[in-house]
C-alpha cells in the first residue's frame, strides 16, 4: 500500500508500512521523512490522475545564510489534511519543518513534530562547548566562572606546603594531620 490522495475530500493517507520503524518496544515509534514524503506527493500530483488538481503542498529548500543552515520547510496547503493509518503508535516527523501536525486528522496515532524554528544543522552542544572562553568573561557569567575555576589548576598536583592559610583544606592537611615523623614518634 502506498501514500494516496483522495482529491474529493482532500485527504492524504499514509499507511503505517510506509513509515520507518524506529523503535518497537515498549512503545512503537515510526518516522516520516518529510522530504521523501513531499517528493512522493509530487510524483502523485505529476501523474495523469493528479495533474488536474490543486497542489497539496509548498516546499522551501534548506538555505545557508551567514554560515547557518536554515531548515527545509514543507507546508500542506489548499485544505488538504493528512490521515495516518490508525493504530497505537507514534510518528516522528523528521527532515524538515512542516505544518503536518496541524493538519493531521485525529485518530490513535501520536504525531510528534520537531520543528526547529529554522535552524537545522546547528549542533548546539558543539557550539557551546567549543566556543572561545576569552570572549565570555563578563563578571557574573558562566564563562567567567568556568575561567576562574580553570585557573585553580589541579588540586591533586598542587603542593601542600605554603598552601596553609587559616580555614583552608591546606591548613588541615599541612598543620593538623599527623606527619609520618609525628606518627612514628607516638610509638
Amino acid at each position: 500500500m502506498a501514500i494516496s490522495i483522495d482529491y474529493t475530500t482532500r485527504t492524504i493517507s499514509i499507511p503505517k508500512a510506509d513509515l520507518t520503524l524506529v523503535q518497537s518496544t515498549p512503545f512503537e515509534i515510526r518516522a516520516l521523512d518529510i522530504d521523501a514524503f513531499r517528493l512522493e506527493l509530487k510524483d502523485i500530483e505529476d501523474n495523469v490522475g493528479g495533474i488536474s488538481f490543486v497542489d497539496t503542498h509548498t516546499h522551501n529548500t534548506a538555505v545557508t545564510v551567514g554560515g547557518v543552515t536554515l531548515a527545509r520547510v514543507v507546508e500542506i496547503i489548499n485544505g488538504y489534511t493528512i490521515t495516518f493509518e490508525n493504530g497505537t503508535y507514534a510518528v516522528n516527523l523528521v527532515g524538515a519543518n512542516s505544518n503536518i501536525a496541524d493538519v493531521t486528522n485525529l485518530n490513535e496515532v501520536q504525531v510528534r513534530s520537531a520543528n526547529s524554528a529554522g535552524l537545522t544543522d546547528l549542533n548546539l552542544a558543539a557550539a557551546v562547548w567549543d566556543t572561545v572562553i576569552a570572549n565570555h568573561l563578563t563578571a557574573g557569567t558562566t564563562g567567567r566562572a568556568l575561567n576562574d575555576a580553570g585557573s585553580a589548576g589541579n588540586p591533586w598536583g598542587t603542593s601542600v606546603t605554603g598552601n596553609t592559610d587559616p580555614g583552608t583544606f591546606g591548613e588541615l592537611v599541612g598543620k593538623k594531620l599527623l606527619t609520618v615523623g609525628k606518627f612514628l614518634g607516638l610509638k
